[in-house]
């Protein structure tokens, strides 16, 4: 599975990347529409799959966020973003939107089975119930958020909701080495500290 990724609010207009880094709507959209057309395969031996992925609230405008989803389903494909990662971006959401982040994933038409958020650690019991009811998953990126100190992702929860619940690593600058075996084992210690052994059984990882 392979992301189209974008970015498309830049520090000029409020967001967190360089104006550099960022392309405007139209671009992106008939980029992220090429891109399906020309690489994604379908039905059970496909081998390549391409999802769309906005980066994030910080980084992406609304309308592109709505834009997006509107094409993902259009074109029936996945889509994926960062987010509730940090108190500082719902702090963003709240004054950019007027939202808390599943409020406003909501709005914008991600809140569906299509969609996988990285991170996913500052929710409320709500909101944990509506990821799990919709079907939502998450990439628990333990080392990263670890080292990053974001928080923890309460991953056993969501998975009971109702969303898959998967391994990320972010990034290598985010955790220093994109290592999976490792993350499986940092991922089991984080939710035994934060839920237990009772809960998380040790199976000598």
């Amino acid at each position: 599975m392979l992301t189209r990724g974008s970015m498309s609010l830049g520090q000029d207009d409020g967001g967190l990347p360089p104006q550099s880094t960022v392309q405007d709507h139209d671009t992106i959209l008939a980029d992220s529409q090429r891109v399906v057309e020309k690489y994604h395969q379908r039905g059970e031996d496909a081998r390549i799959r391409v999802a769309l992925a906005p980066c994030s609230p910080f980084s992406v405008t609304r309308e592109l966020m709505r834009d997006t989803a509107a094409l993902a389903t259009d074109l029936d494909v996945r889509l994926h973003t960062h987010l509730a990662e940090t108190i500082d971006e719902e702090d963003f959401c709240r004054e950019r939107f007027g939202l808390r982040t599943v409020d406003y994933l909501e709005s914008v038409g991600w809140l569906s089975s299509r969609t996988w958020l990285g991170h996913a650690i500052h929710l409320d019991d709500s909101e944990i119930a509506r990821l799990g009811a919709a079907g939502v998953g998450v990439a628990h990126c333990a080392t990263s958020n670890m080292r990053l100190g974001s928080g923890t992702c309460r991953a056993l929860e969501l998975e009971e909701a109702g969303s898959p619940v998967g391994l990320g690593v972010d990034g290598s600058a985010s955790n220093d080495g994109s290592n999976m075996i490792e993350e499986v084992r940092a991922a089991l210690n984080i939710q035994r500290l934060s839920a237990g052994p009772s809960r998380v059984p040790f199976r000598g990882l």
